[in-house]
């Protein structure tokens, strides 16, 4: 996760090229790095968790109410 956010704060400076730019890139990474931090020490798993629902998004849509429709499951192992 650093490292994706350092090489899109990367780019974002890269691609306007002021110093300003640079600047802000420079502070928003340092503060995704500690929130990142902060998140690491909170739930070392976290990573995991996010890609796992991530990974199950289309088979538990956020619907909710007597009339939510799920996808529907096969109930043979056929």
């Amino acid at each position: 996760m650093v490292l994706l956010t350092g090489l899109l704060c990367g780019v974002m400076a890269v691609s306007v090229m002021t110093i300003l730019s640079f600047f802000i890139a420079g502070v928003s990474f340092g503060a995704i790095v500690m929130v990142l931090t902060r998140l690491g020490k909170a739930d070392p798993l976290m990573r995991k968790v996010y890609s796992r629902h991530i990974r199950y998004k289309d088979f538990y849509p956020a619907k909710s109410g007597k009339k939510a429709v799920g996808i529907p499951t096969r109930m043979s192992w056929k």
